[in-house]
């Protein structure tokens, strides 16, 4: 993301991360996988990736729903911030038409 750009207004979400896990934290299809607070990830990667968890029922988190996952963050944070969930493996980029992400399981990101 390019310095004054906003996020999109609608970020899309697909679940990949399997069958939820015994520990998962949550209720019922919200759910994450409490292993995110172990990783060695900034804390808002960390809130940032479990808010996603919160919305993957959705399908779907709009732009005032992300913002507010991360309380007094710009959009160059917040998107600084789904980079590094990229890189980690947490997150992967769906195809390049559509603005959204596929969430992967904390066990299988290598991180």
């Amino acid at each position: 993301m390019k310095t004054g750009e906003t996020l999109p207004e609608v970020i899309f979400l697909h679940d990949a991360r399997g069958q939820r896990p015994e520990n998962a934290a949550g209720v019922g299809e919200l759910w994450y996988e409490p292993e995110v607070w172990a990783l060695p990830i900034s804390p808002a990667e960390k809130v940032l990736y479990a808010g996603l968890c919160s919305y993957l029922k959705h399908g779907q988190i709009n732009r005032k729903d992300l913002c507010a996952a991360l309380k007094n963050s710009p959009d160059e944070q917040i998107a600084e911030a789904l980079k590094d969930l990229v890189r980690h493996g947490l997150l992967k980029p769906l195809d390049a038409a559509l603005p959204g992400y596929e969430v992967r399981s904390v066990k299988s990101s290598g991180s």
